[in-house]
């Protein structure tokens, strides 16, 4: 194995102890026997819109690391436009070509984990029945979002979600509050099913007629993200291999309305929906970034850290059907598309699955510990002051 250049220290915005480690392809586990179809799609549809951006646009303003301006990423996005690799040798050959790869070194007070997302199909109705009888809730008229970032003076980043009372900016109301208010619709569903649709941020809506709208999101109510699973844990309510969405589903079934509303309650994050036609059935819903997501080749990432559309190599375990805990070697290269309240970290991100149950099932189960690499452009990392 080569030895490992020094290591390349992010610029000034990087946390204390985060840094990128020069690499080589071939010290990257599994690289040579790896196929990265999923992640030249998912590339290709950034490149769809990094192309159709300013070349002096840098590629982020809050990335940990410099990720350079759009114009470093032209020539990897032509080559990926105009690619006709047939073979996996062929794709890593063209991003060989185009990056190199920099392991990601998190400050030591943090965790690499990666978990799992996907795109829920839920059975709904235009009307509230008995069954069908929680809100898909259109975003409220009274929300005001802050980016803080854009006052004179304020300190940090980030945005503050809220609504006014009088004069004043009042965090927004908590789930158990709204959860008693009058909302706009745009589908009635279960109110566990609704739960994890808020959970996800997405989902594929079928109507009793055939007709499906994505429920795409909207906006939250900017209150904290708290786990159900975790809380019924706690309360000895399920054990921990009950986690998943199945167990949690089959226990709000058992317990009740009163006992299961209660326990989302737990929760006070609120989500709202847009309808959105469903222009391809191939592809998943819009992420952070502003593109569809290709499953098994997107991932949620931490947008303080990570510039999206950048490729990340993942070495880690995940699993090959709902249940299965324990994993198998996932050694693959994803594209950093969307993010997430609970993606938090260098080395922390949240993969996206695809969607329906299976999908589901697999996004459930995943929970493992990861190794990342970053790939940045050939231009970008060959200018001398790269690093700063």
């Amino acid at each position: 194995q080569p030895e490992i250049t020094p290591s390349v220290q992010v610029g000034s915005g990087a946390a204390d102890g985060f840094s990128l480690i020069a690499a080589q392809f071939d010290q990257l586990p599994g690289w040579s026997g790896s196929d990265p179809s999923a992640a030249l799609s998912a590339f290709q549809e950034s490149c769809r819109r990094i192309e159709r951006t300013s070349e002096q646009a840098p590629m982020s303003t809050r990335a940990a690391y410099n990720a350079g301006t759009v114009d470093d990423w032209r020539a990897a996005c032509t080559a990926a436009r105009v690619s006709d690799s047939s073979t996996p040798q062929q794709r890593r050959a063209l991003f060989e070509t185009h990056f190199r790869p920099f392991k990601v070194l998190a400050p030591s007070d943090t965790s690499s984990k990666l978990t799992g997302y996907f795109e829920p199909m839920l059975k709904v109705s235009a009307v509230k029945t008995l069954e069908f009888d929680t809100p898909i809730a259109s975003k409220p008229d009274d929300i005001i979002t802050v980016d803080v970032s854009e006052f004179h003076g304020a300190s940090g980043e980030g945005r503050i979600v809220g609504k006014l009372e009088g004069s004043r900016l009042k965090p927004y109301d908590t789930r158990s509050e709204i959860s008693g208010q009058p909302q706009s619709a745009i589908a009635w569903g279960n109110a566990a099913d609704v739960f994890y649709l808020q959970i996800q941020g997405s989902g594929r809506l079928q109507f009793p007629d055939g007709r499906e709208f994505r429920a795409a999101y909207a906006a939250h109510n900017g209150q904290p993200f708290v786990s159900i699973a975790k809380h019924l844990i706690n309360e000895g309510e399920i054990e921990p291999h009950q986690a998943g969405i199945d167990g949690v589903k089959s226990w709000m079934a058992k317990a009740g309305h009163d006992a299961a509303q209660a326990a989302m309650n737990v929760n006070p994050r609120y989500v709202w929906f847009a309808a959105e036609e469903i222009a391809d059935p191939e592809k998943g819903p819009r992420g952070a970034e502003g593109v569809a997501l290709t499953p098994m080749g997107s991932m949620a990432v931490d947008p303080s850290y990570h510039a999206y559309g950048v490729p990340i190599f993942l070495d880690t375990l995940v699993p090959q059907k709902p249940g299965d805990w324990k994993g198998e070697p996932f050694q693959s290269l994803v594209i950093a598309q969307d993010t997430g309240g609970a993606i938090r970290g260098a080395a922390r991100g949240d993969l996206f699955f695809g969607w329906g149950d299976v999908a589901g099932g697999r996004a459930g189960s995943m929970n493992h510990p990861v190794d990342m690499w970053v790939l940045l452009p050939t231009q970008l990392v060959s200018q001398a002051d790269w690093a700063g």
